[in-house]
């Protein structure tokens, strides 16, 4: 099995190739993301910065060069099977939220996963109250965005994209929107989750203090990706304690149990095959197993 969530391989971006307008927005980018890893992808406007989160999200595709998720070559993929990708592999936080006005949290997060047809209602909406836990806002759980604050929606955010425990949770300038103290705390969050779940995270932004939460920082410039020694950009502002960890892991310890039994469903109602079950149920009980020795630690 692949380690690497996301590989770009000398991609490139040219837009009106061939014409007087001619413009190259990325040249030759190559990058491994690791599952596990928490990196940060800097860059001023018109850096290229847009169009390199655009191919990693598969919202775009290179002009040359290969984009590989989860070990699947999705460079030719039609944009039905690259939406599908989205939705099963790739977890999406922007910077004004994006979330649907008209549905409550709970409802906004449910969605996802129910999209997928791996969930029965029940199971979605108990998923979707653990995740709005994780984030701290079980309480706010039906009321609607307007009813909620900039850094309430962008926690109902993180919650929905990790719905559906995608390969890698892409973040375009999450704290954009958000004062300094509400985005460091939302940083501060994504930092638990990739240090106690492994949940791998992309940033991408402008602002060196977003990039302070990331383990590796890359700079991007004139279309071409740089590496950084992050030596001076590891501190970051807000420190959970262990307390706060700690409840933080019992709920997604919570989460995976529920995750076995939605699976064991799937296996009876014949969704999935015998093999299929195993494999994916290894993959919780690693899971739950690193999590209880972080707690015990």
């Amino acid at each position: 099995m692949s380690r690497a969530a996301i590989e770009l391989i000398n991609v490139e971006k040219v837009y009106e190739e061939g014409t007087p307008a001619e413009v190259h927005a990325l040249r030759g980018i190559d990058l491994v993301v690791n599952k596990g890893e928490f990196i940060a992808i800097m860059g001023p406007s018109g850096s290229g910065k847009t169009t390199l989160l655009n191919i990693i999200g598969t919202m775009d595709k290179p002009t040359r060069g290969r984009v590989i998720i989860d070990g699947e070559d999705v460079t030719d993929y039609s944009e039905a099977r690259l939406a599908h990708i989205r939705r099963e592999k790739i977890g999406f936080v922007f910077q004004f939220f994006n979330l649907i006005s008209t549905l409550t949290a709970l409802e906004n997060v449910t969605l996802p996963m129910l999209l997928t047809g791996k969930y029965s209602e029940k199971e979605a909406r108990e998923k979707a109250l653990d995740l709005l836990t994780l984030v701290r806002l079980r309480e706010r759980a039906n009321h609607k965005p307007r009813e909620l604050s900039g850094g309430e929606q962008q926690r109902v955010a993180i919650a929905r994209a990790l719905a559906n425990h995608p390969t890698f949770v892409l973040m375009d300038e999450p704290t954009g929107s958000l004062d300094t103290v509400t985005g460091s705390r939302i940083m501060s969050l994504c930092r638990v989750l990739n240090e106690k779940f492994g949940q791998t995270f992309i940033v991408v932004t402008h602002n060196p203090g977003v990039a302070k939460a990331a383990k590796k920082i890359y700079h991007i410039r004139d279309g071409k990706l740089y590496k950084t020694p992050p030596e001076d950009l590891m501190k970051y502002t807000w420190t959970p304690s262990v307390g706060e960890k700690n409840e933080i892991m019992r709920v997604y310890i919570r989460i995976l149990r529920q995750e076995l039994n939605s699976l064991k469903r799937r296996l009876t109602s014949g969704q999935i095959s015998d093999a299929e079950y195993r494999m994916i149920k290894q993959r919780i009980l690693q899971d739950l197993e690193l999590i209880r020795r972080g707690i015990e630690k």
